[in-house]
């Protein structure tokens, strides 16, 4: 079992890395393509974004941030981005509970608040990647500066 945990530790942070960004580079290229199911998730929620052209930054946002993640390229900051954008989908419980559950209220979901659900996931994995990458570069700086 422990080669098991081993290949288990060396393959999780690169996966969950690229599956965010699989994840981050559908759904912002998904935004190109049709804005409006988001302008209308955000007429319920923030109606002063409700705009396509807000969702398209969005889109333009989660597609760079994707490749960042595939790139391995300044991490720790796509990881601050990636919390920005999921804890603005969260907001959406607090300012607008009627999006997210329905007429059946708390605690029942309405589809659309299983939908943004998934989102406090995706922000664990994003605070993830950030200590990630925190790690890997203090690993870095401690082993140039034993080599000096």
């Amino acid at each position: 079992m422990g080669v098991v945990f081993a290949l288990i530790e060396t393959i999780a942070p690169r996966f969950l890395r690229y599956s965010l960004a699989v994840i981050l580079i559908w759904i912002g290229a998904g935004k190109f393509a049709d804005p409006s199911p988001v302008v209308g998730l955000l007429k319920a929620s923030l109606p002063f974004l409700a705009s396509a052209g807000f969702v398209y930054v969005l889109g333009a946002v989660e597609v760079v941030v994707g490749i960042a993640l595939v790139a391995g390229f300044m991490l720790r900051y796509a990881g601050l981005v990636l919390l920005g954008l999921f804890a603005g989908t969260l907001l959406i419980f607090l300012i607008a509970p009627a999006v997210s559950y329905g007429d059946a209220g708390f605690p029942l979901l309405s589809l659309v608040g299983q939908f943004l659900l998934k989102d406090l996931v995706l922000f664990g994995a994003s605070l993830q990647i950030i200590a990630q990458a925190a790690m890997t570069e203090d690993r870095r700086l401690r082993m140039a500066h034993a080599a000096k």
